[in-house]
């Protein structure tokens, strides 16, 4: 009851490793698309020589000032329709006769915004989503190589670069840019624009999540009432238990009650530590690698709160049995079903298991998938340790057999 009244704190408690996956997903192919969008200015500028691209930027320059003084101009008129019409027409006029002119305001600040590009990535370098890191190093290295060469276009040309490029700068009818190679700079010019936004909104990235998706009226209810009653039983799962061992301890004898006893308080904490990693560790990184399984531009996901819930259950429950590991292999080697030396034999094979388990759920990070491997490693070699340590003498087995010969 008490779970019912604070359904909506609960919900979003437990759909936090959906937002948490979802955000991840949504920024790795956002970084993808920015990549491909410096990659593909890059190649434009390919397509433009050096001598085209140096008279466009002088021109640019040389423009830049007139145009300021043009917008002073238009602005301390007022907002008359006559002169707005007037001055739209002359600026077509200046276009038409010169499409030089046109790119001034639009590739002044070109390189200024390379290098906004470079600092916003920079600065959302320090919280990237698993798996961004290169990427995002890839993305800054080609920016570098964008505002180089974009600078030293702006720079005035000392010394040409061979003697086909001295003839042309001296050769009158070279005076005007290629009409093709400024067509290339105002789209490169338009791409540093959607690539600095694109860049500052990575900065955001943890927000991005888009929210589970209902597919009838009643899923919302019957979710939250099945939220309630899960959560319920886990917060009466100490009460349950204690009743159950009440219920079981009267038919057993002292010595195996005082055998169980501290396996109980174990168990719960190992429950615990087993949720908690699901939780934070397990469902996160799980969900963030099969959500962003296949190619985007053929599929588009969809995720039902139905069908969260039931995942997130079992794997929290799966992973509180998981953990359960160190009792079973105390269990296995008191009863002498297995051996320590076993255990130690096959550690190998159990940590190639686990990176392997680590690596197939993970994106292509080390850190990530330490983080899923470790865990079950650490569990292993806590299962040989508690074997060790609660594993019984010698003198002890010997005593028991003659109590039992004797009996």
């Amino acid at each position: 009851i008490v779970a019912f009244f604070f359904q909506n704190q609960l919900m979003q408690l437990v759909t936090g490793p959906h937002r948490t996956a979802m955000s991840q997903i949504t920024a790795r192919q956002e970084i993808a698309d920015l990549h491909q969008q410096i990659s593909e200015a890059n190649q434009q500028l390919d397509g433009v020589s050096d001598v085209d691209a140096r008279r466009v930027l002088q021109i640019t320059a040389a423009d830049d000032d007139w145009w300021q003084r043009w917008d002073q101009f238009r602005q301390s008129q007022g907002n008359s329709p006559i002169l707005e019409n007037m001055a739209g027409l002359i600026e077509e006029r200046l276009v038409a006769l010169d499409p030089s002119r046109s790119t001034s305001r639009m590739l002044v600040s070109t390189h200024e915004r390379w290098l906004a590009s470079i600092e916003l990535l920079r600065l959302g370098a320090v919280d990237l989503p698993w798996g961004g890191s290169s990427r995002i190093e890839q993305c800054i290295d080609e920016l570098e190589l964008l505002s180089d060469r974009w600078s030293s276009w702006k720079q005035a040309p000392q010394e040409a670069a061979s003697e086909d490029e001295v003839e042309q700068e001296q050769n009158p009818q070279a005076e005007l840019p290629d009409p093709q190679a400024i067509e290339i700079l105002e789209s490169v010019a338009r791409q540093s624009v959607v690539i600095e936004q694109a860049s500052a909104h990575l900065l955001d990235w943890r927000h991005g999540a888009k929210p589970l998706a209902l597919l009838s009226y009643s899923e919302a209810f019957f979710s939250y009432l099945k939220l309630s009653l899960m959560l319920g039983l886990v917060a009466a799962l100490p009460w349950v238990t204690f009743e159950m061992w009440k219920f079981i301890a009267a038919g057993l004898f002292d010595k195996e009650r005082r055998a169980v006893r501290p396996f109980l308080p174990v168990a719960f904490l190992l429950m615990g530590s087993g949720v908690t990693f699901a939780y934070t560790v397990l469902i996160p990184v799980g969900l963030s690698f099969l959500g962003g399984y296949g190619d985007p531009e053929l599929l588009q996901a969809t995720f039902t709160l139905k069908e969260y819930l039931s995942l997130v259950f079992t794997l929290i429950l799966g992973m509180g049995i998981v953990f359960q590991l160190p009792l079973v292999m105390i269990f296995l080697t008191r009863s002498g079903l297995m051996e320590i030396n076993t255990f130690r034999e096959y550690r190998k094979y159990a940590i190639i298991g686990a990176v392997l388990l680590g690596a197939m759920l993970t994106p292509p990070d080390v850190v990530t998938q330490m983080l899923m491997a470790g865990p079950l490693v650490i569990l292993y070699e806590l299962g040989i340790i508690a074997c060790e340590m609660t594993a019984p003498k010698p003198r002890e087995n010997e005593f028991e057999r003659g109590q039992e010969e004797s009996l």
